[in-house]
């Protein structure tokens, strides 16, 4: 029988496998994650009439003579390549841009795709849409860290749907307090009569105030209408805390001279010889509250005085305790001096609470260097008991390291606040990263998920098991798993899926030169045949 008929049948056979995978490939050139396959041949064995000579008594050497027995399918391999990704719009639907495969899990073994059209089941379990097998990744921990990201603690991928409370320990504060900022001392009635009632002479005293360049002080000068009423000393000058408390009346702006507290001015009217009082407030003693001048025992008259705190900030935020309520905390820092602010504790409140105290004590001082840096007073701890359900003390540190001092606008706030209410899970988004991130209702963002990709050292060696899933071959090598973007593997694009590689081009060319090669190989056959049939014919 002729070799070439039996090579013809090899051919045929081996072109219709070709065609059998172009078929598949066309078939599924809208299937997601589709990953196209191509046929190598290979040459059969060869039958050696003759072997190979070599050169020898001046001549040439000869080639051997071997007769090919036909063709057979060297390969079927995967063309792993990257199909184009198609927008959906659905934040379950992923695709990854570069090397790499979803991993899912069929309750038995561990499966890998590039299909990533995904959606949650009944039982809150990320699933492949078209098989139900579960995608694996890693569960953040309830303070939305992933710690580990390997191979050994891949888990079904579910959503925390709650959010738990979390009570306030920190709050910073950040911006800029007025440097410029001073409070306002003005008199309601600047006049006062004063009367000697050993003489029984009255006059008229004056009294004009004087903003001097130190923090809350003002000069006085008092001036008599009667030209012959003198006074022991009829200037002086008067000093305020942030809360309108007298901390000194003297007669130099210094602090030396007379103190007025102890040793009031005094006024000799109409040049009699006897001298009046003109009584002064004492030291502590609040200027809303307490006159500023008061005439003698007998004189009924005051002369007394407003005081506007300008020089203060104050900052407003809301905290929550350990079961989720909101505590709403009022601050009120006071200048105090230059360059210093005060936060006394009866100017912190906080609603629904009681025992509220400061760790400095009764008050505390923000200090600021002359370049508008603060300098020291960087924290301090804010201490209360809530009153209702919650029966945990809260400590809450305050941070003012990032407020500055400079003459602008008055922009100091709270920047940042941590604690929260119970919250449920409205809507998630995905990062590059296969980072799962829930968006909850009580206005906070946490990490739930991380997607779990993995890579290998040969995928056009992995298995296909149907389903559009892979699994490892003895030459595919292991799967290195890991996050996203990491260790070679490419990034994950949410809301988009990648669609098959197929090149209908390349394809519909594949499958003329395999149509041609299949009829060519039958036009072998069936000469063959003529061949024998004519040596049959020699009997005739």
């Amino acid at each position: 029988m002729l070799r070439s008929m039996y090579s013809g049948v090899s051919g045929l056979k081996a072109h219709q496998n070709q065609m059998d995978v172009i078929g598949n490939n066309i078939s599924n050139v809208n299937t997601t994650g589709f990953k196209a396959a191509r046929v190598t041949f290979k040459e059969m064995l060869n039958q050696t009439i003759s072997g190979a000579s070599s050169p020898q008594g001046g001549r040439g050497g000869t080639n051997p003579k071997q007769i090919g027995l036909g063709v057979k399918v060297g390969s079927i391999d995967n063309d792993m390549g990257q199909g184009s990704l198609q927008s959906t719009g659905k934040m379950t639907d992923m695709a990854i841009q570069g090397n790499g495969f979803f991993i899912l899990n069929d309750g038995d073994q561990n499966l890998y795709s590039r299909a990533g059209n995904m959606s949650f089941d009944e039982e809150g379990y990320l699933v492949n849409s078209a098989n139900g097998n579960r995608v694996q990744g890693w569960i953040a921990e309830e303070d939305g860290t992933i710690n580990e990201t390997s191979m050994d603690n891949l888990e079904d991928i579910t959503l925390d749907q709650t959010m738990d409370a979390a009570k306030t320990e920190k709050m910073v504060l950040d911006g800029n307090i007025d440097a410029s900022k001073e409070n306002e001392l003005s008199l309601s009635q600047n006049k006062l009569t004063v009367e000697d009632t050993t003489n029984n002479t009255t006059d008229d005293v004056t009294v004009n105030l004087t903003k001097t360049d130190n923090f809350n002080q003002w000069g006085f000068e008092l001036t008599a209408e009667d030209s012959s009423s003198t006074f022991d000393s009829n200037s002086g000058y008067i000093s305020f805390d942030e809360e309108g408390n007298v901390t000194q009346v003297t007669e130099d702006m210094d602090g030396s001279g007379q103190d007025f507290t102890t040793d009031p001015p005094t006024i000799d009217i109409s040049g009699t010889g006897d001298e009046v009082d003109l009584n002064m407030p004492d030291i502590d003693d609040n200027i809303g509250s307490t006159p500023l001048f008061e005439g003698a025992e007998d004189a009924a008259e005051t002369v007394s005085a407003d005081y506007t705190t300008n020089a203060k900030k104050t900052i407003s935020t809301s905290v929550f305790d350990s079961q989720g309520y909101s505590h709403d905390v009022t601050m009120i820092a006071k200048k105090s001096a230059d360059n210093v602010w005060t936060l006394n504790e009866d100017d912190v409140d906080v609603s629904n609470a009681e025992n509220v105290s400061l760790s400095s004590g009764a008050s505390h001082n923000i200090n600021f260097d002359s370049d508008g840096k603060i300098s020291s007073g960087q924290s301090l701890d804010l201490n209360f008991d809530p009153i209702g359900g919650s029966t945990v003390d809260q400590d809450i540190n305050v941070n003012f390291s990032e407020l500055s001092q400079f003459a602008g606008d008055m922009t100091a706030e709270v920047k940042n606040v941590d604690g929260y209410s119970q919250g449920q899970l409205k809507d998630f988004t995905m990062n590059d990263a296969g980072v799962i991130i829930g968006s909850y209702d009580n206005g906070y963002n946490k990490q739930l998920a991380q997607i779990g990709t993995a890579e290998f050292a040969n995928p056009a060696g992995l298995k296909k098991t149907g389903d559009t899933m892979f699994t490892t071959s003895n030459n595919s090598g292991d799967p290195k798993v890991g996050p996203a973007g990491l260790g070679g593997r490419g990034l994950i694009s949410s809301g988009t899926l990648e669609m098959s590689n197929v090149d209908l081009a390349d394809q519909f060319t594949k499958m003329i030169t395999s149509q041609r090669g299949f009829q060519a190989n039958s036009k072998v056959i069936t000469t063959s045949d003529e061949m024998l049939q004519g040596l049959v014919n020699i009997k005739r």
